[in-house]
Formats: C-alpha cells, sequence, structure tokens
C-alpha cells in the first residue's frame, strides 16, 4: 500500500505530473476567472460585491495564464511524450491531436491578448477592450475541449465531473448574462 502511494507521488511531481496538474490548475483558474468576470461589471451586483469580484477575477486570470504558460513549456522537455516549441506555440502543428492541441494553444494567446487589452484599456477604449474581452467565452470553450479530449485523466469519474459541472456552471453564466444584457 505504501508503495502504491509513493508511486502516485513521484507521477505528481515527474514532468508528466507537472504538465497534468498545471494543465488542470490553468483550467480552474481560467473558469474562475471566466465566470467571475462576467459579474465583475454592470450594475446587477451590488458594487461593495464588484469591489471583490474584480481582484480575483483579475488575479485568476493572471494565474491561469502562468499555469497555462508552464503547461506548455514543461510538454518540451517531457521525456515521454515531448513537443517542439512550434508544436507548443504553433497551433494545429502538433502530429498529436493537432486540433484539440490547437485549441490549447489559441487558448494562451486569448488570454495574452485578454490579459494585454487590460493593461491597454485606455489606449484601446472601452469598446475595444470589451470586444477583446468577449474572446474569454470561446476561449473557456476551446480550454473545455482541449481539456476533455486531451486530458489524461478526463476518462476518470472526478475528472468527468470536474469537466461536466464548470461546463453547466459557464452554460448558466452565458444565459444569466445575456438575459441581463438584453432585458
Amino acid at each position: 500500500m505504501k508503495m502504491n502511494s509513493w508511486i502516485a507521488w513521484t507521477d505528481w511531481l515527474s514532468t508528466w505530473g507537472v504538465i497534468k496538474a498545471s494543465g488542470l490548475t490553468a483550467y480552474l483558474f481560467l473558469f474562475l476567472s471566466v465566470v467571475l468576470g462576467a459579474f465583475s461589471y454592470g450594475a446587477v451586483i451590488p458594487p461593495n460585491v464588484r469591489k471583490i469580484l474584480f481582484p480575483i477575477h483579475q488575479t485568476a486570470g493572471w494565474f491561469g495564464f502562468l499555469f497555462a504558460l508552464l503547461h506548455g513549456a514543461v510538454q518540451m522537455i517531457d521525456g515521454y511524450q515531448p513537443f517542439s516549441p512550434r508544436e507548443v506555440f504553433i497551433p494545429f502543428t502538433s502530429e498529436f491531436h493537432p486540433v484539440t492541441l490547437g485549441f490549447g494553444t489559441i487558448v494562451l494567446y486569448f488570454l495574452a491578448l485578454i490579459l494585454l487589452s487590460s493593461d491597454l484599456i485606455k489606449r484601446l477604449g472601452r469598446k475595444m477592450w470589451k470586444w477583446i474581452h468577449l474572446l474569454s467565452y470561446p476561449m473557456f470553450l476551446f480550454i473545455l475541449v482541449h481539456g476533455i479530449a486531451d486530458g489524461s485523466d478526463a476518462e476518470n469519474t472526478w475528472a468527468f465531473l470536474l469537466y461536466d459541472c464548470s461546463a453547466a456552471i459557464f452554460a448558466a453564466v452565458l444565459f444569466i448574462r445575456g438575459y441581463i444584457q438584453w432585458k
């Protein structure tokens, strides 16, 4: 029994474990950022609550980006299934699952653009910033598909529940946000 738990810990400490952990962590931070971001602006949420949600939304976005970078970077040094820098940073160039891995790369670029636009909001203007920020919704769908299709744990019950529940919450947030926006 002790040997099995030791093997489990060494797996998480390997490059493969870092790839898995950083990917799941990036997913959770991006989920949190997108969901909170949907309600960090506008008059529906009281200002004192928005004051709390907004910095969590921003911080989660940055941590999601950093863990996504780590996820991609460690893929390049993995001994089992290494990817070249081209496969990691140029969408749809991987020989292994080119479409869904390409979605992961696109997420990284969308996220970088969203974060950069927030820093340049005064130069871009609020309207352009908002259009760029709308990329967060397809970005989440891309990372959801990437996680389900390429995540090595996607067939496990806990991962299925994670993806299923987060997708349901995301759909509810989209519906509520759309209802608020168009009513």
